[in-house]
């Protein structure tokens, strides 16, 4: 599971239980997280801390029930997590801008907090869908590549395997000299939600052989992935005696990746 999904997976957690004691520890183990990680990577992406979150979250929900309940200030107080009626009135009237009793006399506008969708933070844009729709996710990094035309190799990651890829220098006539092919958009890695964990490509003769050994989740569904996009030097996927699955992948140049996945 990747990081994107680990943060959703949390989220949808919160959304679950908003009416229960939500401890951090317990939410951060949502996303395979320690405490301290979690919360980093969550106001990263989400742009708010998670205490912040929950608290938007219950005061968008407590003055949906107010405005359209006759059930008691106090206990819908109580029931979103306040220990007495002045401190949510403070809470509510901060966030919304009027007091509660003034949200149900008056039928004031309410300020809704939506649920976060992490997907949607992170672009709704082609490459982090098709980031999802890819199905696996890399957890090897740093491999070197060499690669007679960069552009057409980087065509090749991006067609078939579904990365992201760029082309960082070029010599004086424009041809690539390196670049990086990226199983994650770039945004990640420059949001600091995750580390390199691409390939190195440099321009040079390529390689008849294995240049890498890639650990992945997802070995079904790479191979999967790669056959849809008509590419056909793929080995069937082999079960080996230490317990793991491996596929080859011939590349454009003739190079071989291996993928493997820990079982």
């Amino acid at each position: 599971m990747d990081t994107v999904d680990c943060i959703q997976r949390a989220i949808d957690f919160i959304e679950d239980n908003i009416f229960e004691n939500l401890k951090l520890e317990i939410i951060a183990s949502q996303a395979y997280m320690s405490s301290f990680h979690f919360q980093r990577i969550f106001s990263i992406i989400c742009g708010i801390s998670i205490g912040d979150y929950i608290r938007n979250r219950r005061l968008t929900l407590a003055s949906i029930e107010i405005s359209s309940s006759n059930k008691k200030i106090i206990d819908i107080a109580f029931k979103y997590g306040y220990e007495s009626p002045e401190s949510f009135s403070r809470a509510f009237t901060r966030f919304h801008g009027f007091s509660p009793i003034k949200a149900r006399s008056h039928g004031e506008n309410i300020k809704v907090f939506a649920p976060i969708s992490v997907q949607s933070i992170l672009g709704g844009n082609q490459s982090m869908q098709n980031l999802k729709e890819r199905g696996y996710s890399v957890k090897e990094n740093g491999p070197v590549y060499y690669t007679k035309d960069m552009y057409k190799t980087a065509k090749w990651f991006e067609n078939v395997l579904g990365w992201y890829v760029n082309i960082d220098q070029r010599d004086k006539d424009g041809n690539g000299i390196y670049g990086c092919a990226l199983p994650i958009p770039e945004e990640l890695i420059n949001m600091q939600i995750t580390t390199f964990n691409g390939i190195h490509m440099f321009e040079g003769e390529p390689l008849k052989q294995t240049v890498a050994f890639m650990r992945v989740e997802g070995i079904d569904q790479l191979y999967s992935f790669v056959k849809k996009n008509g590419w056909s030097k793929v080995t069937e996927i082999k079960t080996q005696s230490w317990g793991g699955k491996e596929c080859d992948i011939i590349t454009i140049d003739g190079s071989i990746i291996r993928f493997f996945q820990l079982d």
